[in-house]
């Protein structure tokens, strides 16, 4: 049966999204930039470097959370049966929160104790635990913090969707537990109803907990991994599961964060089993459209470990297998015009107790197989019956997502275009981010905002290109906002200079926070003109929100950094009302501004070991950095040695406390002032 419920859990808050448009021209680790070895070149058939997308936009950032959890009233909508009880969050992308084995009495993922933000998703805010559900760009969805459709079907499912802006398409996932069966089903679909291609993504993010003993089994003899450089991927391929003497689908061996993308021959069913002694055991497989089987580790670093328990709470560990629609998790792929793409997933309890999951990895495949044939034979649906399962019944609408699918099919209407969708209903909702664009649409003009409040939303595509560009030519619509909001459009498709234009525009009209913060912006990332740059970022400090704009304020130091203005860093911070000057993120930057103008000993007393910056992003090493780069000047000065020479070894003297130390990967450990070792 199907149902809604509401759970109390320690939560912190989403808070408001960040009213920056997004105006970078490429997404950290998500520029294209790929190195293969010779055999991936020879091999072929991969899609590295295929629909990047240069930023977040039309999308905002959701950057507002802090740490502060407390208990909060969560919805859900649960499917229940003899056997399992599934909860899906339909205020959180409709994230499978939790899978119980009642007849077993485990948790079949890992789940959750808190809900707490973090900075991992294309938007930055990000869950682990459950079951994500990735659609369009590489990485953590558009959606993973946002509210879903939801409507129940029948009386055994319940359905999830929305209108992902970037790609044009229609995306969503129903999910049906029929009576007395042991396994869940997840049937995804993708629509591009469009005249024209357009390109995709689809991963299956799956949590499970982790232990010394846990295993990941999948029917594969060789992965591709990669390695995150400054600038680019390093991709290779390796032979599986022994890799440089160490099993890696013992997820707690591996030293430090790694991604493992098992290749599955091409006509073998695809899977993938996470197990462990104590009797915990996940069974995921698929109708073979979903080609990818990944494992994810954080890895035994200090870093790895502090990511899990900051996710979650102290004592927390987990690993990641994934399921996709590609070989690995750095390639898009292109959905043609007039296509709908859909695929049946399975997830469903095995007994990890069985020492075969233990030994010769051959052996343990065939056991899994014997397990899989198994669960068949007692009623599941095999590889060729999920494609056939029915998953059809009465539609009862329960929640409603945003309005952007109700104004795209609007504007596709206008133009003698098909709608966003076949089966999914888009009706205009509550949603008040996109009324400014129904007015556009309507009236034929932008109402007009004061220069002192927020952007509502930001609209993408040559539709809305033309209704703003209309929107000049009467009266009521040639304001400053309407330029604002044309030259984010126009960066949107890639056109850097009438971007700049409108912006300018905009600023003559009336000057602006948001149109200086734009130019400086585009100076910065497009033109590379970082003098130009600083002028407009200037200008946008010198305005009224400049000093208690809190999104702004922490772009501008960050900005100041990377084009080596630290006093100015400095001198901005330290004329900062007192709220602002409190904030962790701020303050990281004001530190590393006064280590790098040499007043070390003051930043060495504002990091404290047990700082939090509830936005710390994946991969990110500020802090660490922030403590090697103050205690190398103390040690430098002390010692009579070079900050380089220091740093060699400032972590004998002060190690990098595990509060503040998000590592993933490669980190040095110096035994002594003479010798290197990594872990």
């Amino acid at each position: 049966m199907n149902r809604v419920e509401e759970f109390i859990i320690d939560a912190a808050s989403l808070g408001k999204e960040n009213p920056l448009p997004d105006m970078r021209t490429k997404m950290y680790v998500r520029d294209g930039k790929f190195v293969l070895n010779p055999e991936m070149v020879a091999e072929g058939g991969y899609h590295f470097g295929e629909g990047v997308v240069a930023n977040m936009l039309p999308y905002k950032a959701q950057d507002g959370y802090d740490r502060n959890k407390k208990p909060t009233k969560i919805r859900s909508v649960v499917l229940e049966n003899e056997r399992l009880k599934a909860v899906f969050l339909p205020d959180y992308g409709g994230k499978l929160w939790s899978l119980y084995d009642k007849k077993e009495q485990r948790d079949l993922l890992y789940t959750n104790s808190v809900i707490q933000p973090c900075n991992l998703a294309i938007r930055n805010a990000w869950l682990s635990g459950g079951v994500e559900f990735n659609v369009g760009i590489l990485g953590h969805g558009p959606f993973t913090c946002s509210t879903m459709f939801t409507e129940l079907i029948g009386d055994n499912a319940v359905r999830f969707y929305e209108y992902e802006r970037i790609r044009g398409v229609a995306y969503g996932f129903t999910a049906y537990l029929p009576d007395g069966s042991d396994t869940l089903y997840i049937r995804p679909r993708i629509e591009n109803t469009k005249s024209t291609a357009t390109y995709t993504y689809w991963w299956s993010n799956i949590a499970f907990p982790e232990t010394p003993n846990t295993r990941t089994i999948t029917p594969s003899h060789a992965a591709v991994t990669c390695a995150y450089k400054e600038n680019y991927y390093d991709v290779h391929k390796e032979s599986v599961p022994m890799v440089n003497g160490v099993d890696v689908s013992y997820a707690y061996r591996g030293s430090r964060a790694a991604d493992w993308f098992f290749d599955i021959p091409k006509n073998t069913d695809k899977w993938v089993m996470a197990v462990d002694p104590n009797g915990d055991g996940l069974l995921q497989y698929s109708t073979r459209q979903l080609i990818g089987r990944k494992l994810f580790l954080w890895g035994n670093t200090p870093g790895g470990r502090h990511w899990n328990e900051f996710l979650s709470e102290k004592g927390q560990a987990y690993l990641e297998i994934q399921a996709g629609l590609l070989h690995t998790q750095l390639e898009h792929v292109e959905l043609p015009a007039n296509t709908v793409w859909e695929w049946t997933e399975a997830y469903t309890y095995v007994n990890g107790a069985n020492e075969k999951f233990y030994g010769d990895w051959d052996a343990a495949i065939d056991e899994c197989w014997k397990q899989i044939e198994n669960k068949f034979q007692g009623g599941a649906a095999d590889f060729s019956a999920l494609e056939k399962l029915d998953m059809s019944g009465e539609v009862k609408p329960l929640y409603q997502g945003s309005s952007w699918g109700a104004l795209e099919n609007e504007l596709r209407n206008a133009h003698g275009e098909k709608p966003v969708s076949q089966i999914y209903s888009f009706p205009y909702t509550q949603d008040e981010t996109v009324q400014e664009y129904v007015q556009l649409l309507h009236k034929g003009y932008l109402p007009c905002r004061s220069v002192e409040e927020e952007p509502l939303a930001y609209a993408n595509g040559e539709y809305f290109n033309e209704l703003l560009k209309k929107s000049l030519s009467v009266p009521q619509g040639d304001h400053w906002y309407t330029y604002l909001q044309l030259g984010v459009n126009e960066y949107t498709l890639g056109h850097k200079e009438k971007a700049e234009q409108a912006f300018k525009k905009s600023i003559e009209k009336q000057p602006s926070i948001w149109a200086y913060r734009n130019l400086g912006m585009l100076y910065f990332h497009a033109y590379q003109d970082n003098e130009k740059a600083f002028t407009y970022m200037q200008k946008a400090y010198q305005t009224t929100l400049g000093d208690t704009c809190r999104a702004f304020v922490v772009e501008y130091e960050k900005f100041l950094l990377d084009i080596q203005k630290p006093q100015v860093c400095v001198d901005v911070y330290e004329r900062l009302n007192d709220t602002l000057k409190k904030d962790t993120r701020i303050t990281v930057y004001y530190a590393t501004a006064l280590v790098e103008v040499d007043r070390e000993e003051e930043a060495i007393a504002i990091i404290r070991p047990d700082m939090e910056v509830p936005d710390v992003k994946e991969g990110e090493t500020s802090l660490s950095n922030l403590w090697i780069s103050a205690y190398a000047k103390r040690i430098a000065k002390r010692d009579g040695v070079s900050v380089e020479q220091a740093k060699e070894y400032v972590e004998d003297e002060y190690p990098v406390p595990y509060g503040i130390d998000f590592r993933m990967s490669g980190v040095k450990i110096k035994k002594d002032k003479g010798d290197n070792e990594y872990v």
